[in-house]
């Protein structure tokens, strides 16, 4: 009887040794922001901009558009500062909950404080233990808060259609990089200190900013991927096309799946008539060194299927898949080339053969840094490319080879 009592009394008094839910925070005291975006004013001062959810207004946006009660899914704010963090604060001033940055989808950066440098915004990341190192980073070719007052008209969060837009480009075309936080400190810190950054613009007239706009089958604006911004040291250093940021994803050994247009008989004519359909492709790198300089063989292998051809050509004969693949070869290799010239241009390796460089050759390495030598102009790149259609569709031949038989 004695230990029972003992044991109950154990049991009640634990209780108090716990600590409980003392520094709790309900969900409807936070404000949750799918985007956040990053100005600088002519002061120098920060301009702190988010994108906040409003759950209430959701199922309004996601269903019909253009009805008496509809609301914006999303409110943008902005606060000012000497330092980012301090713009941060001042979010208590104006806003009624509490910032959460849990479900942060994307940065927006403008290009003007890209410019200036933002190695201070990844010491803030860094630093702080409430910012998601897997946000996805672009950069705004001017103001980047006029990127998050834009709507969507599927996606009703943009934060999170962004998002989408990125993994699906990046899954179907390789064309733009989607590059996260945690990769961008990755390759700063790299030797080359160079990586390719997804620009995001507004692409039209008026800006959507209200669900009304919706209530019709063209909006008048919208948002979109357009070139690749090349940052260096933290930096904003120039601009790569799409053309340029496709032979970059070639040269990286970064290709999922793309699509490339080409001559279907280049000897008869150089017009590209034909789009070939890329779904493995395979880089290797190989460095050697010749007196103070670099050879560097770059071997891409790639296989796809033919998508559409305009050409009148046999494709049963093996002498024309076999032209028709030297031709998608000069055109892989003529990418390339491109990148290649552009990130000698902009002196930044967002390629990343400096670190292959620097993997094989620490030493030769080491020792250019030191006597401050330009390792661009050390490498002579070569560009062997080998391509295998493997398929050319449902059809043997060309529509318009049926047509000249008739």
């Amino acid at each position: 009887m004695f230990k029972k009592r003992i044991l109950t009394i154990s049991l009640l008094l634990v209780p108090l040794f716990l600590g409980g839910c003392w520094d709790r925070t309900e969900l409807n005291e936070l404000s949750i922001t799918s985007a956040s975006a990053m100005d600088i004013d002519k002061k120098g001062n920060w301009i702190i901009s988010f994108q906040v959810i409003v759950p209430s207004a959701i199922p309004a946006a996601a269903g019909a558009a253009g009805g008496p009660n509809d609301q914006v899914p999303v409110v943008v704010y902005s606060t000012e500062g000497p330092t980012m963090k301090a713009a941060v604060s001042k979010s208590y001033l104006e806003a009624p909950r509490k910032l959460y940055f849990g479900h942060n989808s994307m940065l927006v950066i403008g290009e003007e404080a890209a410019e200036k440098g933002f190695s201070q915004m990844i010491d803030l990341y860094l630093r702080n233990s409430d910012s998601r190192e897997t946000v996805s980073v672009l950069i705004a070719s001017g103001d980047a808060r006029s990127i998050l007052e834009q709507l969507l008209s599927i996606q009703p969060i943009p934060g999170i259609g962004v998002e989408r837009i990125l993994e699906k480009q990046q899954r179907y075309l390789s064309k733009i990089p989607h590059v996260r936080m945690y990769e961008i400190i990755k390759h700063q810190l790299s030797p080359s200190h160079s990586v390719l950054v997804p620009e995001i613009m507004i692409s039209g007239g008026k800006e959507v900013t209200s669900i009304e706009q919706f209530n019709q089958t063209t909006v008048p604006s919208k948002l979109r991927l357009k070139r690749a911004a090349i940052v260096k040291e933290s930096k904003l250093v120039g601009w790569m096309n799409e053309t340029e940021a496709l032979g970059v994803a070639f040269l990286k050994d970064k290709i999922n799946r793309s699509s490339i247009s080409f001559a279907s008989d280049p000897d008869k004519s150089p017009v590209k008539d034909s789009n070939f359909e890329i779904s493995h492709s395979k880089t290797k790198l190989s460095v050697r060194r010749s007196g103070d300089e670099y050879n560097v063989t770059v071997s891409i292998k790639s296989a796809g299927s033919l998508n559409e051809t305009g050409g009148s050509q046999d494709l049963l004969d093996p002498a024309v898949i076999k032209k028709m693949e030297q031709s998608l070869e000069a055109e892989v290799e003529a990418l390339c080339t491109k990148a290649w010239a552009a990130i000698v241009r902009s002196n930044a390796d967002v390629a990343g053969i400096s670190d292959e460089i620097y993997r094989r050759f620490p030493r030769q390495w080491r020792q250019m840094q030191e006597e401050h030598i330009e390792v661009l102009n050390k490498i002579n790149l070569q560009v062997k490319t080998e391509v295998n259609m493997k398929k050319v569709g449902l059809s043997n031949k060309g529509f318009n080879q049926l047509q000249e038989k008739k």
